[in-house]
């Protein structure tokens, strides 16, 4: 696939090797710091260009990945879809989750495929626990937890966007978290309703940086099916806690709980322990950082190559970060619970579309 790369450092970086390991042909590269733009076309042998829209009129470009700041990604997504081109775009999907309807809406229009960034979904450890889920090793899921956190507020120069409530709010989630509701929708099911707490530690005034939260999973849409015990009754689900922070030392892991045994995991390691018994490490891809990446650079070549929808596409793009806005208003409102549905709902531009969490996750494999 003919990709062109526009967001190169920092993570982009990541994205950059991702693509590379993945195959794919980098035909063009755009950022707005013209030495890391010059360092990406060297690697790649391609043209860095001035500006965004040059990079979209390349000759024979198939797709682009954009790895932007938030704000952004509704403006360029719907730029690309309109030249013809695939998108891969970073999480979250847009700025809100209008913006991600809108961005739904315009690759829908177009033909296109759309997916977005979210790794952990497709690394060996999320693939394993799903099978391990879906042969009922687990029994029937109780409860989820989630820690996804690291100190990168703490290291962030005064003037970076995520640094600024409008375009980063509940900023541990939206960056760091949301991997982790991602998670939980492809593993568990939809979150359905939340209650958050929020505090600002070391990020200036204003500016959240630890979030805790409580949150409701309906009937699962991943490897448990609809047939899991009070799958078919509303707020009969496992129950589930997220902790999220930007101002603390680095820490990735989830643990699923069954009745039968537990599943602790990381990005790249996952253990059984099976009930009465020590836990086994099943999955251990620690020599290789990039796994997940690969994995979903593949996934978006393969969404283009046959046409079958993604995986992580827009729909559940969206869903995750209505599940972030609706942590938001709930820590607004000093933890009050939060309907996800019903938040989405609220939101200009999405109550036409049917961003329901029952509705998005049970059409998916």
């Amino acid at each position: 696939v003919r990709v062109a790369l526009v967001g190169l450092g920092g993570h982009g970086r990541t994205i950059q090797h991702a693509f590379e390991a993945a195959g794919f042909a980098v035909v063009g590269v755009f950022d707005v710091n013209a030495d890391e733009a010059a360092l990406a076309a060297a690697r790649f042998g391609c043209p860095a260009f001035s500006s965004y829209e040059a990079l979209l009129a390349t000759p024979g470009l198939e797709a682009v990945a954009l790895v932007t700041p938030n704000r952004l990604h509704r403006a360029q997504a719907e730029a690309a879809f309109a030249a013809g081109l695939h998108v891969l775009v970073e999480k979250p999907i847009a700025h809100t989750t209008a913006d991600g309807a809108a961005i739904v809406a315009a690759g829908e229009a177009a033909g296109r495929v759309l997916v977005v960034g979210h790794n952990m979904r497709y690394g060996a450890p999320a693939r394993h626990a799903g099978a391990l889920l879906a042969s009922g090793a687990l029994g029937e899921i109780v409860s989820v937890e989630v820690h996804f956190a690291s100190d990168t507020g703490r290291h962030l120069a005064a003037g970076s966007w995520r640094l600024r409530p409008d375009e980063a709010p509940l900023l541990p989630v939206t960056q760091l978290g949301i991997h982790g509701i991602d998670l939980v929708h492809a593993l568990a099911g939809p979150i359905e309703t939340v209650s958050a707490f929020a505090r600002t530690v070391a990020a200036p005034a204003g500016v959240v940086d630890a979030v805790v939260a409580s949150f409701g999973i309906g009937a699962p849409s991943g490897p448990l099916g609809a047939n899991r015990p009070g799958a078919d009754r509303r707020g009969a689900g496992p129950l589930g806690t997220l902790v999220s922070h930007y101002c603390t030392p680095a820490r990735f892991a989830w643990t699923i709980t069954g009745t039968e045994g537990h599943l602790f995991g990381t990005p790249h390691t996952l253990d059984h322990a099976h009930a009465g018994s020590a836990a086994e490490t099943v999955v251990d891809v620690r020599a290789d950082g990039y796994e997940s990446y690969v994995a979903l650079a593949a996934a978006f070549a393969h969404a283009v190559r046959t046409g079958e929808p993604p995986e992580s596409g827009g729909a559940e793009g969206v869903l995750a970060l209505a599940v972030v806005e609706a942590m938001q208003a709930s820590a607004a409102a000093g933890g009050a619970a939060v309907d996800v549905a019903g938040s989405v709902a609220a939101r200009p531009g999405v109550s036409g579309r049917s961003f329901v969490p029952s509705t998005i996750l049970s059409s998916r494999p």
